[in-house]
């Protein structure tokens, strides 16, 4: 064992010291602040003393025992085999180009040597700058005559000899595995359900925002045609819009009956109640003959009633303003020789249900009565489903979509009609009394849902 022992200003120094006199093997053994220098005591400076030590004779014995061992586990390879070795390791070269690829080939190729010393050099390690990779060049010496190598296992034998059975197993079903994900991942992104010929109007019926399980209610049944006779993409559309066309006609409405005596009308804010009232009390007067009466309970919006007010001037029919159930009993008594009154609402938020209740008191439960939702097209599906969910605990009769001008969707109508047991009895697209209120046709909306694809 080797001991030496340092005076150093700082540890920083003293490992640099040691490191380069001792080595990396060398070990602390011990540390203290001691003084040094002065006169008679005084001025003397703080330095640390260290001593560290390394093992030599241990470290050549165990260098020793490590090279034995190397010896006896590896043994000599044929000179035959050893050009293949070299090939592998001109394979690690090609892979890289930097310097620091080339250092590690390099060691490998020192590494693989280490069984066959005496039988081959690596006598050039070079680069082709033409083709940017490095090239390998090895020469070595002939096979000696009357050497037989042939009971020796070969190269790709000592290989699969030493891969463990049940790992080679493993790695096969693994890859087994991978293929078939493979194949049903492939199988899964090239399988549509629906038809080659029904691939456009899927497309126009997504853009007009309808629901996958409305329209796929309307392929179902031409999905069937067309897989027993089969039928061209224009036969398919047309097929679909005849599908459409059952389903409005299903869900349309006369309108206001004969023996409605009071209509009540409710929604949300902004969507055209007013207007909306205004346009069916000139469409039962001038079409029905019929006497009409307003009773409006808006009293929230400013000049809500003024507006009410107005057109009841121009229409010539009388109007009654109430702010409590007992108004409203008093209204409609007033009005008894009306053939039919509307009652105009306030506009709520349709999210607040506290709002939403206050018009149930404002509702008489009278005979003869219909409830319509007024519905503005310009709102999306989820809005329209969460308002008429809160107005249809009151009870709702019929809806009429306003506001078909202002959007050239009209979708969400389709979904609100596929999702609640109404009946659509008008849609108004225009502001004008009385002329933009119109009948719901099957046929006409079906063409404005399906847009070019009808011919």
């Amino acid at each position: 064992m080797r001991v030496k022992q340092y005076v150093v200003e700082t540890m920083p120094e003293a490992m640099l010291q040691i490191r380069k006199d001792l080595g990396r093997d060398a070990v602390i053994l011990s540390t203290k602040e001691i003084k040094v220098g002065g006169v008679l005591g005084m001025f003397r400076k703080k330095r640390i003393e260290v001593v560290a030590a390394v093992d030599k004779e241990e470290k050549k014995q165990v260098t020793k025992q490590v090279t034995k061992q190397v010896q006896n586990q590896f043994t000599p390879v044929p000179r035959a085999f050893v050009p293949e070795a070299y090939r592998q390791t001109a394979r690690s070269f090609v892979a890289a180009s930097d310097e620091s690829a080339v250092n590690t080939a390099d060691k490998t190729v020192q590494d693989r040597t280490m069984d066959a010393p005496a039988v081959s050099e690596l006598s050039e390690i070079g680069s082709d700058m033409s083709n940017g990779r490095p090239s390998l060049s090895i020469e070595h010496k002939p096979r000696p005559q009357g050497a037989d190598f042939s009971g020796l296992p070969s190269a790709s034998g000592q290989q699969k000899q030493e891969i463990d059975p049940q790992q080679d197993q493993l790695m096969s079903e693994l890859q087994e595995l991978k293929l078939m994900m493979t194949k049903l991942s492939k199988q899964g992104a090239s399988a549509d359900p629906v038809p080659e010929e029904l691939h456009a109007l899927r497309e126009r019926l997504m853009e007009q925002d309808i629901w996958p399980e409305v329209w796929e209610s309307w392929f179902d049944v031409v999905q069937t045609v067309l897989s027993e006779k089969g039928l061209s993409e224009v036969e398919a559309v047309q097929a679909v819009q005849l599908e459409i066309s059952h389903f409005l006609e299903k869900r349309i409405d006369a309108g206001i009956l004969p023996t409605t005596r009071i209509v009540y009308v409710a929604g949300p804010t902004g969507v055209g109640k007013t207007t909306t009232i205004a346009k069916l009390a000139a469409e039962q007067m001038f079409n029905k003959q019929r006497k009409v009466g307003f009773i409006t309970s808006d009293t929230y919006r400013i000049s809500a009633v003024e507006q009410l007010r107005t057109y009841a001037s121009i229409l010539n029919v009388p109007l009654e303003v109430v702010q409590s159930p007992g108004d409203t009993q008093r209204a409609i008594s007033r009005l008894e020789q009306c053939d039919l009154i509307f009652m105009d609402t306030a506009g709520r938020n349709y999210r607040n249900e506290l709002l939403v209740s206050e018009l149930q008191s404002l509702l008489a439960p009278v005979e003869n009565s219909e409830t319509f939702l007024v519905m503005s097209m310009t709102s999306k599906s989820a809005d329209m489903v969460q308002i008429t969910e809160h107005f249809s605990k009151y009870g709702l009769d019929k809806v009429i979509f306003t506001k078909m001008d202002e959007t050239g969707s009209c979708g969400p109508m389709f979904n609100l009609l596929h999702r609640f047991p109404l009946k659509l009895a008008y849609v108004a697209n225009g502001q004008n009394v009385p002329d933009d209120l119109l009948k719901p046709d099957a046929d006409s909306l079906t063409k404005q849902l399906l847009g070019e694809l009808v011919r």
